[in-house]
């Protein structure tokens, strides 16, 4: 038997005061019968099985031996209708010589015997079952549905789900209880339609649509569920609508009203913003008051307002920061700059005062440093640029806090500073959330090189807790065999230097794509040191044995002379400039390197080499990240001996020139068409990394690329005409057992002879 859901009946309160009325008048009675029957001699409770007597009682403020107050009856009545237990209340009375007796007839809600949630798609149903009232054996209630109700319909609504309805079912079991299904009907997410902008006279209807964060619905709004409704979103285009006309000197700009209305459909929402732009403003005059510390000359340095030029909000909040941290390195650790605007309406001028007050200045008594379980104090401290009883300084917390984030040993790094045991003193008090470091990784894969795989490896990026990053792994293949070992010490013997161990094994049997098979071992030392917070110079020494076999008869002369064993001793040299705000993934700063190396230091071979490599990072947006970068390399043999062709260059894949495959641009010998390499190459790419739509899990991302680079041989020189170039899009995720990317190259420019691969599938390197 299917019922919906009991409703409260509206005419209980006549049903009540009826019963009330015909069992409590009567014939005339003696007097003193009359003064009984203004008295309530007892109260009873009948029809409750689930819910106690005891517990109705309590919500009756009727008792025996008060004054019969029909009034006080009615509120209990609708008192024990608000708990939401019953469907029905009567009360009856007898009117006895001792007073009048009354009873309270209730008939409960069912006991809920199950909850079931039906038809959730976009809403997880553990998101909202635990906010539920609504749960087995408990008494099914109105209120508690009503809640329920609006539980779903606010997470539905999160999502844009405007058309969304929920159905509530009951089901009655022959013991009284209830299963209740609540039937939802999600519809479609409701999306905006269009939005106007109105009052805007000097910024086109282009441009204000760009400045906010909604957008009408198309294919890239679409793609990143910018286009569904969202309320928060649009308080948020306000702000940013203000922004937008503040940066370009409109301080009189504000957004008078939003007017949102839906289609009767509910399939679309049309938004639209009442603008007053008043006038553009310039600065007139700049002026420093209060505490000017250091000096006048060294703050206005900092100030980014010019007078005579427009008014840039960011300029002057960049100014606002500038300001407040080159106080703080002067001790005042709480010091507050306040900008003052003083307009001149008929000139369209406005004067800007930097108000300071610096506070009292501040010594560092003591550092104190909690939430590291595993880390040891003394990794956490090295990376402190404020030290213990000097003076406080903005710029050496700021860099405190990016080098311990860089790390990436730690999820979270806040400070406070609470007072000391002096005025002049505070202790620092540095809280860090640790990562997760370690792992262990076994899994099966497969890829278009080596087919299918089995991987294994172990790593702990903080060793013995005190920041030594070991790694240990191994790869099977059906055409690889390697084994890499590596350990590194960021503060060799305690000095602000690295220091770094590594060996390896490989063996490949990749005929597909070169003519002979190769066998390789060594092992190598190098060691850090930093110049700068960003520079550091690196000097590391690589032994390696190589062994080609297998070389067809027939191969490339070149080939076949270089069969055998050949050994390498090589002294490497590099300057890096890091900015990055992580290794992982990052999402500003730049990274740029210049090398050279050496081999004859040890070995049969003898060549130099020498590469340069920079790449940025600019945040345009929400996780949208822009990622140029260039990379040329060169290689040479000395005192009569050639390039080994394992170490020449080739082009193409993932970390390359994607659209071509590895090998896929290289120099081949014109008669056997083998593999030779060449010893030049350059390239350059474009990533532009963007969060997937629907995709919640971290570590996913996508990204739109354009690659192009070239290789030449010894006799050549690189040129625009001998330039590849491709274009594609593909999906990275930073796995557990490496990153995994996916990649869709197209060429556009290609030579006769390159391999081509438009799709390609890599473990173990990212875009």
């Amino acid at each position: 038997m299917m019922a919906r859901v009991p409703g409260l009946h509206a005419v209980w309160m006549v049903g009540a005061w009826l019963v009330l009325g015909w069992a409590l008048a009567g014939a005339p009675v003696a007097a003193a019968e009359l003064a009984a029957a203004d008295k309530v001699a007892s109260v009873a409770v009948e029809g409750n099985h689930f819910v106690e007597t005891g517990a109705i009682l309590d919500k009756i403020s009727v008792r025996a031996g008060q004054p019969f107050d029909r009034k006080r009856i009615s509120q209990d009545v609708r008192r024990l209708f608000a708990t939401g237990f019953f469907s029905d209340i009567r009360v009856t009375g007898v009117a006895r010589a001792d007073g009048r007796h009354l009873t309270f007839h209730v008939r409960e809600n069912p006991m809920i015997a199950s909850v079931k949630l039906d038809g959730l798609d976009a809403v997880k149903e553990k998101d909202v079952k635990l906010k539920l009232h609504l749960k087995p054996g408990r008494i099914y209630s109105k209120p508690d549905l009503d809640h329920d109700l609006r539980i779903l319909r606010k997470g539905y609504l999160k999502k844009g789900y405007y058309q969304m309805r929920v159905e509530p079912v009951l089901k009655k079991r022959a013991d009284g209880r209830v299963d209740v299904t609540l039937k939802v009907h999600e519809g479609e997410i409701t999306r905006i339609k269009r939005i106007r902008f109105i009052g805007n006279r000097v910024a086109s209807d282009d441009d204000l649509a760009d400045a906010i964060a909604s957008r009408a619905t198309g294919l890239m709004a679409w793609f990143r569920d910018r286009d569904v409704f969202n309320r928060d979103r649009l308080q948020a285009d306000k702000q940013m609508l203000l922004q937008y006309y503040l940066n370009r000197g409109y301080l009189d700009a504000k957004v008078d009203s939003t007017l949102v209305s839906l289609s009767p459909d509910k399939r679309w929402f049309f938004v639209t913003f009442s603008i007053h732009e008043g006038p553009q403003y310039r600065v007139k005059s700049i002026r420093l008051r209060g505490d000017v510390v250091p000096d006048k000359e060294t703050l206005m340095k900092l100030v980014r307002l010019e007078p005579g030029n427009v008014f840039v909000l960011k300029d002057m909040q960049g100014s606002i920061q500038d300001i407040t941290t080159r106080v703080g390195d002067e001790g005042y650790a709480f010091a507050t700059v306040t900008p003052l605007l003083h307009r001149n309406i008929e000139e369209r001028t406005v004067d800007v005062t930097f108000d300071i007050e610096k506070g009292a200045q501040v010594y560092v008594e003591r550092i104190e440093i909690s939430g590291n379980d595993k880390t040891v104090d003394e990794v956490i401290r090295r990376e402190m640029r404020q030290d213990e009883g000097a003076r406080f300084s903005s710029s050496a917390l700021e860099m405190s806090k990016k080098r311990l984030k860089k790390l990436s040993l730690f999820k979270d790094v806040r400070v406070s500073m609470p007072k000391g045991s002096a005025p002049d003193k505070v202790k620092m008090k540095v809280k860090v959330e640790e990562n997760r470091t370690g792992s262990l990784r076994f899994g099966v894969g497969f890829s278009q090189i080596q087919k299918v795989f089995i991987r294994s490896s172990i790593s702990e990026r903080n060793l013995f807790g005190r920041g030594y990053a070991g790694n240990l792994s191994g790869e099977i293949g059906a055409r690889t065999q390697n084994f890499d070992a590596s350990i590194t010490d960021p503060y060799f013997l305690g000095e602000n230097m690295s220091a770094s161990l590594n060996a390896f094994k490989r063996q490949t049997r990749l005929q597909s794509l070169t003519s002979y098979k190769e066998n390789s071992y060594g092992g190598g030392v190098g060691f850090g040191i930093p110049l700068t917070e960003e520079l550091s110079y690196h000097i590391g020494y690589q032994y390696t044995s190589n062994n080609l076999f297998d070389i067809p008869a027939n191969a490339s002369p070149i080939l076949r002379s270089q069969a055998g064993k050949q050994t390498t001793g090589e002294l490497t040299q590099s300057l890096t400039w890091d900015s990055r705000d992580t290794f992982i993934a990052p999402t500003e700063g730049s990274l740029l390197s210049a090398s050279i190396g050496v081999a004859g230091l040890g070995g049969s071979n003898r060549f130099y080499t020498a590469r340069l490599y920079g790449g940025a990072f600019f945040p345009l947006g929400e996780k949208v990240t822009l990622n140029p970068s260039f990379e040329a390399q060169y290689i040479r043999g000395f005192g009569g001996r050639t390039v080994p062709i394992y170490r020449r260059f080739s082009l193409g894949g993932i970390g390359s020139v994607r659209g071509f495959d590895t090998f896929g641009i290289t120099i081949r010998d014109p008669a056997t068409n083998d593999v030779i390499g060449g010893n030049k190459t350059a390239r350059a790419s474009l990533n532009l990394f963007f969060p997937l739509p629907y995709i919640r899990t971290s570590g996913f991302r996508g990204v739109a690329f354009a690659d192009a680079g070239t290789v030449a041989d010894f006799n050549q020189k690189l040129s625009a005409g001998t330039l590849r170039a491709s274009y594609g899009v593909g999906i990275e995720w930073l796995s557990p057992i490496g990153p995994i990317g996916l990649s869709w190259g197209f060429p556009v420019r290609k030579q006769p002879g390159d391999v081509l691969r438009r799709f390609e599938f890599a473990l173990g390197s990212t875009f």
